[in-house]
């Protein structure tokens, strides 16, 4: 796929004539005239899921709520057509071809605070008017009855009516008027949290001026020892093993593996500017970050600008100290991989829709940044209406037009069945979008010399070895383990399939698939943070899909920065990549494994990618990694060309 920009597409421009839709050209008279229907914003909250909304009866008038005001796009299938051909352009282009005009968005916003409405944000390139008010106000400015709800195990709000808005203000839609829809985070923690490391005996080869040790790790090569292994192999405590390749798990890679890991050293001095969306946040992430990196001997993170929302009523539902640990594992991967790379942290107000998407237009607005990582997501797209999902969807393009690339956790529950209502299968919003990368995960067995003897897709199954002397009585015990632990994939129930994945993607569907692409996220061979909890601050070893979104985007950063392209959507050009030497494929099934010490007694041995549901690694593409994982350099110096 040719790169273009929009100099290069003159001829096609030239067509794109400024065509609103249908509703902007309704009756142009007063405020109050004759109301329309917006059938994508109300009722429509659970289609295509075999959950339920169940109704507990009004919203208390007084409740808080927060809602977004949807102007039409121009030009949408322009828009679509010009982010499959890679084509980028700068702001002030994409404002001129596709945002509403200054005076519909100023008609909108008069209408809302005319309205009772408070007018918190207003976005002319989004084409949206955000409000905040009381339900009281709400019902009578739409027409509807907010209610008490439950989706699932999902407590929220939802609406009795699709709400009714006047024709003239040419409205597509509104988002936020059912919240019942919520982002979690995707990491996971092997042990507890650590004030301290381990004693300095443990390896430090290639980590000059370190004085941070890997986790537990202790003499090299220590056959039957039972601290976990700083690389594939130092220590192995079953002296029967069961697969060829086995190991004791990872104590915590540091920084400098990751940069072994990627083949990342030779665009180290890179400077592309690494955004990162979440919630909440630790005010105290640069100190804490650089105080590891000191311990690391490691370079310290020079340049770090947070803009963190002030919590909204819903945060409290958000574990907002939990989501610290989010928050360093975002920071510490991406200036690892990107040591040199400015990172740009958006706090959004609370973990709902409608406080993250608007945090993401800022975000995109203040166009600071060359890509975006966002460790979260849902289980299933229930809970979202059409104008929920565009309220993500409208930045994502703006994105995708002006040269940044999005990429998105795809969670870490596998096909999420354990995590839905009825055991439904499904995969997470907003890496379902076809305007996001999709980063699923990997185990990756790196070696102290920097080889790599274990690169599987990360699916664990669990066993437990009566004897580490004897393969004997060997039983797997997967079925106890509640989630499943592996990287989620699978097939949308929302999107169609994009171009770039016809003819790529295993099986018949034509719906999109995911993941797109795949880095580091086993927890087992997870990466070492350094975070605040419960008002401690200490170490942990640390995984999940949450680590692959981050380590992907550096990467992705690095080589748009290193080659001086201007790429926004990155999923067309990693296809392209697809059976070259950039991209590594991953399919190693059931072939490695580590054992893992654990306080139940259930298991001590994790198998990699072994299919403990349908998901599994295979030749080209497949739903644990996608079309495969970054092989280094040649990934760096080929993506995009």
């Amino acid at each position: 796929m040719k790169r273009r920009n929009l100099a290069a597409l003159t001829a096609a421009a030239t067509t794109l004539a400024i065509i609103p839709t249908a509703a902007a050209f309704a009756a142009s008279g007063g405020e109050d005239d004759w109301k329309v229907s917006l059938n994508n914003s109300g009722t429509s909250v659970a289609t295509g899921s075999n959950q339920r909304v169940v109704v507990h009866g009004s919203a208390s008038t007084t409740t808080k709520v927060s809602a977004t005001l949807q102007l039409p796009l121009r030009n949408q299938a322009e828009a679509d057509k010009l982010i499959a051909q890679g084509v980028t352009m700068t702001p002030a282009q994409y404002r001129e071809k596709f945002a509403p005009t200054q005076a519909q968005v100023d008609k909108v916003s008069k209408w809302a605070k005319k309205n009772g409405l408070t007018v918190s944000e207003v976005s002319r390139d989004a084409g949206t008017v955000s409000v905040r008010s009381d339900v009281k106000a709400v019902n009578k400015a739409f027409g509807v009855t907010m209610q008490r709800a439950t989706l699932g195990a999902t407590t929220g709000l939802t609406v009795n009516a699709d709400p009714k808005v006047p024709a003239s203000l040419g409205l597509a839609g509104v988002a936020g008027l059912n919240t019942l829809h919520r982002m979690q985070t995707h990491n996971t923690k092997i042990g507890n949290q650590r004030t301290a490391l381990a004693p300095k005996s443990a390896s430090t080869k290639g980590k000059k001026g370190s004085t941070l040790t890997h986790m537990g790790g202790k003499a090299a090569n220590a056959a039957g020892s039972q601290d976990c292994a700083a690389y594939w192999g130092k220590n192995v405590a079953p002296t029967a093993k069961k697969w060829g390749q086995e190991s004791n798990y990872l104590c915590g890679y540091l920084p400098q593996d990751l940069v072994k890991m990627y083949g990342t050293d030779g665009a180290k001095a890179q400077k592309p500017a690494v955004g990162i969306l979440l919630w909440g946040g630790d005010t105290n992430m640069k100190t804490i970050t650089n105080d590891y990196m000191t311990e690391a001997g490691y370079p310290k993170l020079d340049s770090y600008t947070a803009s963190i929302a002030a919590p909204d009523s819903h945060m409290p539902q958000c574990d907002p100290d939990g989501v610290k640990g989010e928050h360093a594992l975002d920071v510490q991967s991406s200036h690892a991989i990107a040591p040199a790379a400015p990172i740009y942290y958006y706090g959004a107000a609370s973990c709902f829709d409608d406080a993250l998407t608007t945090s993401l237009a800022k975000m995109v607005n203040e166009h600071k940044v060359s890509t975006i990582s966002m460790s979260f997501g849902s289980t299933t797209d229930a809970g979202m209406t059409a104008a929920d999902k565009a309220a993500w969807d409208r930045p994502f393009q703006q994105a995708a037009l002006t040269g940044i690339s999005v990429f998105a956790s795809t969670g870490d529950w596998g096909d999420n069945h354990t995590r839905n209502t009825g055991g439904a299968k499904g995969v997470g919003h907003p890496a379902s979008s076809t305007n996001v990368t999709a980063v699923g995960g990997t185990s990756v067995g790196l070696a102290e010399d920097g080889s790599q003897p274990v690169v599987t897709g990360w699916e664990n199954r669990f066993y437990k070895q009566p004897s580490l002397d004897s393969t004997a009585g060997i039983v797997d015990v997967t079925a106890t383990q509640t989630p499943t632990s592996g990287a989620g994939g699978g097939v949308s129930a929302s999107y169609t399939q994009p171009t770039w994945q016809k003819g790529v993607v295993t099986g018949t569907t034509s719906m999109r698939a995911l993941p797109d692409v795949s880095a580091i996220g086993d927890p087992y061979t997870g990466f070492t943070i350094r975070y605040t909890s419960g008002g401690q601050v200490g170490y942990s070893a640390i995984g999940g899909t949450s680590l692959s979104s981050p380590a992907m985007a550096a990467i992705v950063g690095l080589s748009k920065a290193q080659n001086g392209k201007k790429i926004g959507l990155a999923s067309p050009w990693i296809y392209k990549l697809k059976g070259t030497g950039a991209i590594k494929d991953v399919n190693a099934v059931n072939k490695a494994g580590v054992w893992a010490p654990s306080n139940d007694g259930a298991y001590n041995l994790v198998g990699f990618d072994a299919k403990p549901e349908g998901l599994a690694s295979a030749a080209g593409w497949d739903n644990v990694t996608g079309v495969g994982t970054p092989s280094g350099a040649s990934f760096l110096a080929n993506f995009g060309k």
